[in-house]
């Protein structure tokens, strides 16, 4: 079964997050090899780290070695992530390329994913 990692959960294990960090990482581990996440979650993962300070945050090898690969932002995805009204766009984002990839299941410590009653989220 394959399952979608959200931001959070990557930003978590990578800023050794003192309240969420170890359940990311307990997460990350259990679904290993299992995880897809969007192109997007890239840029906000390289947003984020530079704010906290990384001057140039080296993503390319991160998620593989978490086992996460990496799918594309596609402009069929956009186009289903304008139509759903129950998420901000990135996380409308999200939601639209796990129907892309057939993935019910998400690894989030956002609550705004049970709006969307198709999907379980995890976290």
């Amino acid at each position: 079964m394959k399952v979608y990692v959200d931001v959070n959960v990557v930003y978590y294990i990578l800023t050794a997050n003192e309240e969420f960090g170890i359940r990311a990482k307990e997460l990350v581990e259990e679904y290993y090899g299992r995880m897809i996440t969007s192109a997007l979650t890239v840029w906000q993962l390289y947003i984020l780290l530079r704010r906290k300070g990384n001057k140039r945050p080296e993503l390319s090898n991160i998620l593989p070695e978490l086992g996460i690969k990496i799918v594309p932002l596609t402009p069929e995805i956009l186009s289903e992530a304008e139509k759903c009204e129950k998420l901000d766009f990135d996380d409308a984002i999200h939601y639209a390329t796990m129907k892309a990839y057939r993935t019910k299941v998400i690894l989030s410590n956002d609550r705004d994913f049970d709006k969307i009653k198709e999907i379980k989220r995890v976290f």
